[in-house]
């Protein structure tokens, strides 16, 4: 936009001048209308430029902004002083005289253009550097007036009788544009922050125009020789409107401004205004020796007043050094004692550094909360353990430690006990460690440890026995007596590998195999272990796709009124049979669906799908029965739980109180007044809740109380053996008293002979389940079953 907006300016300014000396050469001069249309172009080229510069003002933000509006200015006075000869010609018929009225206005243009320069010249904060520039301005204007004087103005004044206003008038043209002139060399190499060159050099130019204009007509007036159509008229218009085309240049954004249009260099605006003064001053020396004439007396008091003045910048000049030079002193004696004192802080800080440095390495290599060392620092240990053992033919075991129920601990009483507790288990192993081991804290409750220098395997097992032996002395945290055990797996090198990862892998897999076998013992690696690991990880895998492909189905155990009978429920127990055919046992894949948290998604499916089938049976008149779902201790105290269960019932349309939860006792272990909390949230929903497995878990009678159960089933190992063995007829029987003195009803499980069937009936028990009856039936045999009923010595 401001591209075409100059060029269209630049094409009107070359039209303009064109028109204007067109008319000048060839239109009759004593025409009056030629006398008017001069007047009226010469009054049309100040209105233009005001009103570009006005429109600049206007659009500039900064420091530029005021000097656009101090030559605006310059150009409304210039339109009034025109105004004024162009209204007393045209409407009075008047021609104005010299000096008149307009040549207020015209001096009052200079003023304005001095203003601008001098205003740009104060954006310059440095004062010394304004006092010399003054002296070299004054140098400039003092050398140029003596040689003005002696060559043009002395020639051009009026004789002794002309007024002194004319003597002024005419004096105040050349020193004026003098002045103008030199405001435009301070343009150049005065200030800090220059015009961009193309708008410095337009503005240069067009006041050379008016300069030059200004000599003729005051030479041609005071000779007597102006009349209209002068040819150097136009210039003062030309003049006028290259100053307007230079504010439409500096409204170019600056991100397209070239660098080439930047003015020299600093050093080289420096150089020329350090020159400037002295060369000038040379050259009034060689006019006066060159023009030889008695006349010379404005000579002679230029170079005179030229010389004191450059004399008197130099003495400023030498006594601003020095201050210079005394600023310059204090600043460095400043400098030296801050390098001092930073020398003594940098000599200071390397010891911290040290320090610091020693941290952070201990930091990299050692676990924050017990200080032992880290899993990298082990590694490495063990890297230089396998070359010494290899070297010297010796032994060395890895053992993997995992504290038995720390997460319930960590639960219970909140992470800074449980913080406190890992801290006091670690010094307690390391004061009963050799200096040549090693313990390390791999994250969590999980620890290694390494023995070194071990000259037969059986010389571990009594190392390992010591660890055990000193964890039977309780752990006092905040007043807390804590009996902790551990499970603990065994690797041995070069038996069990000889690289890193083979150790530690195999010592990790005897550690779970230790903690299957009931926590709280210890196992040296075996090959079957790692066919057991591997079988693991593979089922795992598989276990993953079966919930994806949904793999899974259930069978339901029909639940029998031990007195009449009659079928009044069913267990519905998962099954899953893999793509390929192959059976897997929910003794091996719960487990494992448990320590992968899988238990989530396939709890919530059983759940759903149960109580879907369930709604079938009711709906098909069945709607005394019961059905019974397994939680594990995960799904139980899963955040989620009794959201999940509100949504299956009211998708499926299921009865609350047909829905029967079974929970172990281990539920109770991991936090009881949760677990207690959940059971009462259940009975609100109208959820039945039943103990799973009763007696073989750790549960007493204070939490059984406190339960709030409808059922207690029996565990299968009392029932098979009650028969036979009197002890446990009589923990099944004392079982059924207390549960229905709790006001519980009992289920027995495992059922499979009439003996048991009839000792149960004896003793009172309320329900009956086992194979004496019915296994776990798909669900088109068990919908079978419903229709015909059930004999009690027969098996299905």
């Amino acid at each position: 936009m401001f591209s075409s907006t100059k060029n269209r300016f630049f094409i009107f300014i070359l039209l303009y001048i064109a028109t204007y000396y067109s008319w000048i050469l060839f239109s009759d001069t004593s025409n009056e209308i030629y006398k008017v249309a001069n007047q009226f172009l010469s009054w049309l080229a100040p209105l233009v430029a005001f009103t570009i510069l006005f429109y600049v003002y206007r659009k500039t933000s900064g420091r530029n902004r005021t000097f656009w509006l101090l030559l605006s200015l310059g150009s409304l006075s210039y339109i009034i002083a025109e105004s004024i000869s162009t209204i007393s010609y045209t409407v009075f018929n008047v021609v104005m005289g010299y000096p008149g009225p307009p040549d207020l206005f015209y001096f009052l243009q200079i003023v304005f253009y001095l203003a601008a320069f001098v205003y740009q010249l104060k954006q310059r904060e440095e004062i010394s550097y304004q006092i010399k520039f003054l002296f070299d301005m004054m140098i400039l204007i003092t050398v140029s007036t003596a040689l003005s004087w002696h060559f043009l103005i002395q020639h051009v004044l009026p004789g002794q009788s002309a007024s002194p206003l004319l003597i002024v008038v005419s004096l105040a043209y050349p020193i004026g544009d003098l002045l103008l002139m030199f405001g435009v060399i301070s343009l150049y190499i005065g200030f800090s922050h220059p015009l961009p060159h193309r708008v410095a050099t337009l503005i240069i130019i067009g006041l050379i125009f008016q300069v030059f204009a200004d000599t003729a007509h005051l030479y041609s007036t005071l000779s007597d020789t102006y009349s209209s159509g002068n040819l150097y008229d136009p210039l003062w218009a030309l003049s006028l409107l290259l100053v307007a085309l230079a504010g439409l240049h500096a409204l170019e954004p600056s991100a397209k401004r070239s660098s080439k249009l930047a003015l020299a260099p600093n050093d080289e605006r420096i150089s020329i205004r350090i020159l400037l003064p002295y060369f000038s001053l040379m050259i009034l020396f060689i006019a006066m020796t060159i023009e030889q004439k008695e006349d010379m007396q404005g000579l002679i008091i230029g170079a005179g007043i030229a010389a004191f003045l450059i004399l008197t910048r130099q003495i400023f000049t030498l006594g601003d050094n020095r201050r210079l030079l005394s600023k310059y002193n204090q600043l460095t004696s400043v400098l030296e004692h801050k390098i001092e004192q930073r020398t003594a802080e940098v000599t200071s800080s390397n010891s911290q550094l040290k320090e610091t440095v020693q941290q952070m390495k201990h930091m990299a290599y050692h676990d924050v909360l017990s200080g032992l060392p880290n899993r990298r620092l082990f590694l490495e240990k063990l890297e230089d353990a396998i070359a010494n053992a290899k070297q010297k033919s010796h032994k060395l075991a890895v053992v993997f430690i995992d504290l038995d129920r720390f997460k319930n601990i960590n639960d219970t009483f909140g992470h800074e006990f449980g913080d406190l507790l890992l801290q006091a288990f670690s010094q307690r192993i390391l004061d009963n460690l050799r200096s040549s081991d090693t313990l390390s804290r791999q994250g969590g409750d999980e620890f290694t440890l390494l023995l070194n220098n071990i000259k037969a395997e059986k010389d571990i097992a009594p190392m390992i026995h010591k660890l055990q032996k000193a964890l039977e002395k309780p752990l006092i945290i905040k007043n807390q007596e804590l009996y902790i055990s551990m499970s603990i797996g065994i690797s041995v090198y070069p038996k069990d590998g000889d690289t890193t990862d083979e150790l530690l892998k195999n010592a990790d897999n005897a550690m779970y195999s230790a903690k299957e076998k009931g926590r709280n013992n210890y196992q040296f690696f075996s090959k079957d272990m790692a066919f057991v690991a591997a079988r693991k990880t593979a089922l795992e895998g598989d276990l993953n796709r079966a919930v994806i492909n949904k793999e899974f189905t259930l069978h339901y155990q029909p639940q029998i009124l031990a007195k009449t009978g009659e079928i009044i429920g069913m267990e519905a127990l998962i099954r899953w049979q893999k793509n390929d055919g192959s059976i897997v046992s929910p003794g091996e894949f719960i487990p494992l669906a448990e320590e992968t948290r899988l238990i989530l998604p396939i709890g919530e499916w059983v759940l759903y799908t149960a109580c879907q089938q369930a709604k079938k049976w009711h709906d098909d008149g069945n709607s005394h029965l019961k059905l019974a779902v397994n939680l594990s201790s995960l799904q139980f105290m899963h955040d989620d739980l009794i959201t999940t269960i509100q949504k299956v019932l009211k998708t499926t349309g299921f009865k609350a109180s047909s829905l029967e939860l079974e929970i172990t006792e281990s539920v109770v272990l991991d936090d009881a007044e949760k677990a207690i909390s959940r059971m009462q949230t259940l009975r609100e929903i109208g959820v039945q809740i039943a103990i799973d497995d009763f007696g073989t878990g750790y549960s007493s009678l204070s939490y059984l109380k406190r339960f709030p159960l409808n059922n207690l089933k029996i565990a299968q190992p009392f029932v098979q053996d009650m028969a036979t063995n009197p002890r446990d007829k009589s923990l099944v029987e004392a079982i059924i008293f207390i549960a229905h003195s709790l006001d519980m009803s009992v289920i027995a499980e495992g059922v499979e002979t009439e003996e048991q069937l009839a000792l149960l009936q004896d003793l009172g028990c309320d329900e009956i389940q086992g194979f004496l009856f019915s296994r776990p039936l798909p669900v088109a045999h068990f919908t079978k079953l419903l229709m015909t009923g059930v004999t009690p010595v027969k098996v299905i």
